[in-house]
């Protein structure tokens, strides 16, 4: 068993897992040829068979092949780990992946907290919708994700560390000023043509959950348009193509539109802080997250 290598244990994992030399071959880019000399290899150097190949392709194991199947599954994720934690050693790099709301107006600001106190630290940030962030996460693309909605509480940790209140948008016209000073909500408002964000949008979930709740058909809401950016957004309200249910930070942050808050149930959401409930942290995503918990906690 001297010549026993981890190539050949991930050949072979590779055939168990996906069923087929061909879809193993493909998994770890070699030829099928290739895959089959280290299964070989492997069955040679051991001294038993490990797999049985019977008809239409199929692939079962044998009682030798299922033992060796736990250790070389075993021994390929402690070299994974080992790799991680090596390269973590020298890497102060941390992977981020966000929503436009909290990629806009939250993280800026939590980033450079953190990199006040830690300046040897690097971020790499992506942007897209709510439901692109949790698959971002789920698939090991980014250490971490920041989103405006619980999607998949069952393979994800949320964590929250902002609210923010859904507010209407309208252009600063005389009509709307006068409603403005009257002090009217947004909920008298809703009469009126609408832009919508799009179905992966966090505030769109949220909106969508405020109407609801509050009884609001929201079939019957005039929506004139659906965009997937929410700066386009405001600016289709400044432009007059219609009132929007927007994120009360990015309303916050224009000086052209009018902000009128609306009433009822479920009228804030959470920004929440998601990573992955089977995978650990590294250590640069793991200083990051204990920064952003403890400044919560102190909130």
């Amino acid at each position: 068993m001297q010549t026993l290598n981890l190539k050949q244990l991930e050949a072979f994992c590779a055939v168990v897992e996906r069923g087929s030399f061909t879809a193993a071959a493909e998994a770890l880019y070699l030829a099928q040829s290739t895959v089959s000399g280290h299964i070989l290899a492997l069955e040679r150097d051991i001294g038993v068979p490990l797999l049985v190949r019977s008809g239409k392709r199929r692939i079962t194991l044998t009682e030798e092949g299922r033992r060796v199947y736990d250790h070389a599954h075993t021994i390929l994720q402690s070299c994974t780990e080992l790799s991680r934690e090596l390269e973590e050693q020298t890497s102060r790099e941390v992977s981020l992946a966000a929503s436009s709301i909290p990629m806009q107006y939250i993280l800026p600001q939590l980033i450079s907290d953190f990199h006040r106190e830690n300046p040897d630290f690097r971020f790499l940030l992506h942007s897209g919708d709510s439901a692109s962030v949790h698959t971002a996460v789920l698939q090991g693309e980014t250490h971490i994700g920041f989103v405006g909605a619980v999607m998949n509480a069952r393979e994800l940790t949320y964590d929250c560390i902002a609210t923010d209140p859904l507010v209407l948008v309208t252009p600063d016209t005389p009509h709307y000023r006068a409603m403005f000073d009257a002090g009217e909500t947004g909920n008298a408002l809703l009469s009126e043509p609408l832009i919508f964000r799009e179905g992966g949008s966090g505030t769109q979930l949220a909106g969508q959950k405020f109407f609801t709740e509050n009884g609001i058909d929201s079939g019957a809401l005039n929506i004139v348009a659906r965009i997937d950016n929410s700066e386009a957004v405001l600016r289709g309200v400044a432009c007059g193509l219609g009132c929007a249910v927007v994120s009360g930070l990015a309303a916050g942050a224009t000086k052209e539109l009018l902000s009128f808050p609306l009433v009822g149930k479920n009228n804030e959401r959470e920004i929440y802080m998601i990573r992955a409930r089977d995978r650990r942290p590294t250590k640069s995503a793991r200083a990051f997250i204990d920064f952003l918990l403890s400044r919560r906690a102190l909130h």
